[in-house]
């Protein structure tokens, strides 16, 4: 299949794109995904040190919305169909790989809305006081927060590529470097979102 599609595409004169270094490719994605681990596991340490040695830690905080459960649901979601799409295009099927990029384009779009309604919901919960000049603790949930939103919007970014060269017909099952890399990413990403939740309810 992934022969006849390529064929058909150099009997009817298309000019094919040179490939990417994929060894290139996935080592910078590797190294990039590696430090923003780091970068978030530190975090998540000395946030742990500062809890401890807080006596007043929690203090008037609100309860984390149950609207955080609905988008670490559609995070889930984002991380599966990245996946299905990028098993359709090794497959050729390249339809259901475009409706694939673009249902992950939709959803982390739904998915930053709403962590913003988290977040304005944590904002007028309580009795008003808990911000993140109010406490340490208020500090730490929108620093988090602020600090996941940055890496979701350059995913989003990432993804409106992909998409929009995917609609265009620019990958086939010989040349999908790209679309292994933005799966990886957003693999990553639920992965930090999920790691982060299970964090501040405890942190909570």
């Amino acid at each position: 299949m992934a022969e006849e599609s390529l064929q058909s595409r150099l009997e009817e004169g298309e000019a094919l794109p040179s490939p990417p270094n994929p060894i290139n490719i996935r080592m910078g994605m590797w190294l990039f995904l590696s430090s923003l681990g780091v970068f978030f596991i530190a975090s998540i340490i000395g946030i742990v040190i500062i809890r401890n040695s807080s006596p007043n830690w929690g203090e008037n905080a609100p309860p984390i919305p149950d609207l955080a459960w609905v988008s670490t649901g559609v995070i889930v979601l984002i991380s599966v169909f990245s996946q299905l799409g990028l098993s359709s295009v090794r497959e050729e099927s390249l339809r259901l790989f475009k409706v694939c990029m673009l249902l992950v384009l939709i959803l982390g779009f739904v998915f930053l809305f709403l962590q913003e309604q988290v977040w304005q919901q944590m904002l007028s919960g309580g009795d008003g006081s808990f911000n993140a000049s109010s406490s340490l603790h208020g500090w730490t949930i929108y620093a988090l927060g602020l600090i996941h939103a940055l890496h979701l919007a350059g995913g989003l970014v990432f993804q409106a590529y992909v998409t929009s060269y995917a609609t265009r017909g620019g990958y086939w099952s010989l040349h999908h470097i790209t679309v292994q890399q933005v799966t990886l990413y957003w693999h990553f990403l639920g992965g930090v979102w999920i790691g982060l939740f299970a964090f501040l309810l405890w942190l909570a």
